[in-house]
């Protein structure tokens, strides 16, 4: 804490000195502007984002005609998260049509980018979204209703046969991917420009553990969707009526820990966080005793439904892992 004395000038306005290690680090000068509030508590706060002249990021990304498709969305995907407002792609001479494409696909695969430029050697995206007005919270209750009603469906179409739900719900696996990377670029934003974290009403730390639970959630939906791949090669009644039915017990108990951990993250409530982590060994010898006896049946069926349970086993340690940061969040208050 430091302390500054109050001092009157011009007969009635009352000024105070700001420290300038906060001026230099916020990269505020001399005419520039801050915003003032103050709470009901009558807490005065200095936001600095008004006054400083933070330049955008830009960065350019060389390619060739022979680009390797996954390779090139990665690279982009990892600039997007990096927190790069601009980024422009540049060919050696022109850029090709597949690259132009695979540009394209990249807008539509990611949350705030647009195209905004073309040329025939370059293409340049650009980031309008405004990620300090957007609550982390949120992104994170967005995933975890997404990757419940996957795993849902996925069961489902599973133990009915139905390959259309199947598809349907592989096809939004891409959206729980656009949430974790919006997701992680904010944390990037809020590491890079600590107003945002001020508008956000997020700290840093606790900006870590939602990009892990994050994280956890984009697992937990490609494991539906694995289960969603297996549908067309396996049908329930290859098994028999009490094994159908432990199973869907079993994804029923899985999506309640998924529930009960994601509510503990989001209100850091250490009792329900403590009480899903309490059930992980449970939750795993339930998963190794069902694999059991699926396999005691030898058919050619057996494997790809243990894998099935495989699946189910790790979204419920995984929603472990986010009762787990749900404590360390309530233990830092």
């Amino acid at each position: 804490m430091e302390t500054r004395k109050i001092q009157k000038t011009g007969g009635s306005t009352y000024i105070v000195s700001l420290p300038k290690h906060w001026v230099i680090a916020s990269k505020l000068k001399e005419g520039d502007t801050i915003s003032m509030t103050i709470d009901s508590a009558g807490l005065l706060t200095l936001d600095p984002s008004l006054g400083s002249r933070k330049p955008s990021s830009r960065i350019e990304l060389a390619v060739d005609d022979n680009e390797n498709e996954i390779h090139f969305l990665r690279k982009l995907i990892g600039l997007y998260i990096s927190g790069h407002d601009e980024i422009v792609v540049r060919g050696r001479t022109r850029i090709s049509p597949d690259i132009r494409k695979m540009v394209g696909d990249f807008t539509r695969k990611v949350i705030g980018s647009e195209i905004v430029e073309e040329s025939s050697s370059s293409v340049t995206i650009q980031d309008v979204a405004d990620y300090s007005h957007l609550d982390m919270r949120k992104v994170i209750r967005r995933m975890h209703l997404m990757s419940r009603s996957m795993h849902a469906d996925a069961m489902e179409a599973l133990m009915r046969s139905n390959q259309s739900l199947a598809e349907n719900v592989v096809a939004r696996d891409d959206e729980v991917d656009r949430l974790y990377w919006f997701v992680a670029k904010q944390q990037s934003m809020i590491l890079r420009d600590p107003s945002v974290s001020r508008k956000m009403g997020i700290g840093i730390s606790e900006a870590s553990f939602y990009l892990s639970a994050a994280k956890a959630l984009e697992r937990i939906a490609d494991h539906a969707a694995r289960i969603a791949h297996s549908v067309s090669a396996l049908s329930s009644e290859t098994l028999n009526e009490k094994l159908v039915k432990d199973m869907e017990s079993y994804g029923v108990r899985v999506l309640s820990v998924l529930d009960s951990s994601v509510e503990s993250m989001l209100k850091a409530d250490m009792l329900a966080a403590n009480l899903v982590a309490d059930e992980s060994e449970q939750l795993r010898m339930g998963g190794e005793k069902l694999i059991e006896q699926i396999m005691s049946h030898r058919t050619k069926f057996s494997v790809p439904f243990a894998r099935v349970v495989e699946s189910l086993e790790r979204t419920a340690l995984y929603s472990v892992d986010i009762a787990e940061l749900a404590i360390n969040l309530a233990e830092k208050g």
